[in-house]
């Protein structure tokens, strides 16, 4: 179709008027921030926000008792351990604006993080207060009315594209070659204000749309052809012909823009048609091709729009409508368009009351398969198994290179990644609780991963599940080598890494940043070249700077130190018994890594269900989570505690929340909002 095409395309694109305002006006993160960040001050309720004078004497009375016998030998009275201050403020306005300060305060007392385990502890009662405090009169919640927060217009990922495309046409189009990778927030690639657009992304898309048109086309009749063209030859009659035609592509547009297709926009589709069709060479097939391409290569097929009657009224909380939600569904369980059910459902406005029964069948689809590796694959970095540095012969005692290439292979490393990923996708579709997650007595293997995990009487390379032995090293996915991988160094483990990651991926209670010129291991080492990696350890953290951060992150990494950096069991290191006995900062005691998961799995799991919700919504919504965000967070972690943590119902939960089933607009709230105030600690 060539140049020819390129210039037809562009003016019917509304490109001038969709994409040149986020050329003008970059969508960065920090500005998404404050677009959200700064509806808290015209949303609130006159309910909640009583006098000054009230929540004065409340806060006297109430709140800071509390805080004064529990939280002020660190943080008050002239003490600022971490350099926070709780008696800092001067007045009642700068108590209650400090929203980020707040948020920590809010954050390490639901984590028991705070006070310290060795400190005198307030009571379950006393805990609650100061929290619904804050969540009144700091952040200015009503639980009843919660915040939906809005999310910036969003690019379909390559991922969503590819998926997309092959289901809309049949084609598989190589997003990995064609188009650039696409950036990430929150440690997800379906963030909104960071899927960006330039003009090359907008050429490449351009090129693309004809790629994937040439291949409908060439060979005709094909699978994509017949997917497309099913109303058989052309007919002689023109005017048949372009009935033929409108119908074809206002059908076509209909799924791929997934919602239904304005006049206007169809009038300049069947411009294109009419002026193609006019040339003499030029054959219905192809005359028709030409207004596929300018649907694939439109802003309403690359964009997740969401229609809002005031966009830019922020007091204007309203349900999305039902196209809108199919999308958010589709691309949030499949990452691919939605099917023609759903599309069905949202035009006879009949999805939201059979949502349960959609997303029931959704899970059973094969297109189901697409969230764990895209869900998981970001959330638990299990992606990166196939392509972290790992020198296997270093790590698993072998002289020659090659030999530790051909026992850790490509291959082994994607079997490792399937093995988390099916284990959470099992979960959802058998209904089991979340939690098994971490305890689970089974896991899926091949021949291949079995040998070398040491379990026998598994054969053949097909993925099953398999029942683990009652004394096996393995169980959840502390044990699983894609995270044991992914958190070790090319040659070693790292407890340091493996500690954090639990703290930041599982428990939602990230240690604070390393201190700069902070000394290697290796530095280490030097003094003590046959040292265990637990004597390097409390070498390393001799430093008081370090061993607060420390006591966090290395009784769970060392807890892991049977586990080589390849995932192997051991039982010594350096020649010496290993020793994974720890105790968490929290102050529950184990022996080994059964019992820490044992910890995690019990006690801790109220951090769990938090994570794992917080992580979900990410990467659900498209938008990193807010302080504002807490009522609906806190809603489904209760609903998971009382509901043994069903996989099924952490789906259910999020998918009938506020923030998924509704949206606000955005008015003027970008100037005076304050920022940095994610829920993470």
């Amino acid at each position: 179709m060539g140049e020819n095409l390129r210039l037809q395309l562009r003016p019917p694109m509304d490109y001038p008027r969709l994409i040149s305002p986020l050329m003008a006006y970059p969508i960065s993160r920090n500005l998404l921030k404050l677009s959200l960040l700064g509806f808290l001050s015209l949303t609130v309720s006159t309910a909640l926000t009583a006098p000054a004078n009230k929540d004065t004497l409340y806060f006297e009375e109430k709140i800071l008792p509390t805080l004064k016998e529990y939280c002020f030998d660190c943080h008050g009275d002239g003490s600022k351990k971490g350099g926070v201050t709780l008696d800092k403020y001067n007045s009642h306005e700068a108590r209650t604006t400090d929203i980020k300060g707040w948020l920590a305060v809010w954050g390490n007392l639901d984590s028991q993080l705070m006070p310290p385990n060795d400190k005198a502890q307030p009571s379950s009662e006393q805990v609650q207060a100061v929290k619904e405090w804050i969540e009144r009169s700091v952040f200015k919640l009503n639980p009843n009315e919660p915040d939906p927060g809005r999310v910036t217009v969003r690019r379909l990922n390559r991922t969503e594209y590819r998926n997309s495309v092959r289901d809309l046409t049949g084609v598989d189009f190589p997003v990995m070659d064609q188009l650039p990778a696409d950036d990430t927030g929150y440690g997800f690639d379906t963030i909104g204000d960071v899927l960006n657009i330039s003009p090359l992304l907008m050429e490449k898309y351009l090129e693309a749309a004809e790629s994937i048109t040439q291949s409908i086309l060439n060979p005709l009749p094909g699978p994509q052809g017949r997917k497309l063209f099913t109303m058989g030859p052309p007919h002689p009659d023109e005017k048949t012909r372009e009935v033929i035609a409108k119908n074809i592509i206002q059908g076509f547009a209909f799924r791929a823009i997934r919602r239904p297709v304005e006049p206007e926009f169809l009038d300049r589709l069947m411009s294109l048609y009419n002026q193609a069709a006019k040339h003499p060479d030029m054959s219905f097939e192809k005359a028709t091709a030409q207004a596929l391409a300018a649907v694939l290569a439109s802003p309403r097929f690359i964009f997740r729009t969401e229609i809002q009657s005031e966009p830019d009224n922020p007091a204007k909380v309203q349900d999305i409508d039902e196209y809108s939600l199919a999308t958010r569904l589709s691309y949030f369980l499949w990452s691919t368009t939605p099917d023609e059910e759903l599309l069905t459902l949202a035009k006879n406005s009949t999805l939201r009351s059979n949502l349960r029964k959609q997303v029931d069948r959704m899970i059973k689809d094969y297109r189901f398969n697409n969230f764990s590796p895209n869900f998981v694959g970001q959330w638990l970095q299990t992606r990166d198994v196939e392509s972290v540095p790992i020198q296997a012969n270093i790590v698993l005692g072998i002289k020659s290179f090659e030999e530790g290439q051909r026992i850790f292979t490509e291959a082994l490393r994607r079997s490792m990644r399937q093995e988390s990923e099916m284990l959470f996708t099992h979960l959802i579709q058998e209904n089991r609780p979340t939690i098994e997650f971490l305890t689970a007595k089974y896991t899926f293997l091949n021949e291949s991963l079995a040998n070398f995990y040491g379990i026998p009487n598994v054969t053949g390379s097909k993925m099953r599940k398999v029942d683990l032995a009652e004394n096996s090293q393995r169980g959840g996915f502390l044990t699983h080598g894609s995270f044991l991988v992914v958190t070790s160094n090319p040659t070693r483990t790292s407890p340091v890494k493996r500690g954090l990651f639990v703290l930041e991926n599982l428990l939602g209670t990230p240690a604070p940043p390393a201190p700069p010129d902070v000394p290697t291991l290796e530095s280490a080492k030097k003094g003590l070249p046959n040292a265990s990696m637990r004597q390097l350890m409390e070498m390393h953290r001799q430093k008081p700077l370090c061993a607060s951060c420390h006591a966090r992150m290395d009784p769970i990494g060392l807890a892991l130190e049977n586990f080589s950096a390849a995932g192997k069991f051991r039982d010594n290191d350096n020649g010496k018994p290993i020793d994974s006995a720890g105790v968490l900062i929290t102050g529950e005691k184990f022996n080994n890594i059964a019992e820490l998961t044992n910890i995690l799995a019990t006690r801790r799991s109220h951090d769990f269900y938090r994570c794992l919700v917080e992580k979900a919504l990410t990467y659900a919504l498209g938008r990193g989570v807010e302080y504002y965000d807490t009522p609906t967070i806190e809603k489904i972690v209760r609903s998971l505690e009382k509901d043994n943590g069903s996989a099924r119902n952490l789906l259910y939960e999020i998918i009938e929340s506020v923030p998924f089933q509704k949206r606000r607009g955005d008015g003027q709230r970008l100037t005076n909002a304050p920022t940095g105030t994610s829920v993470g600690k």
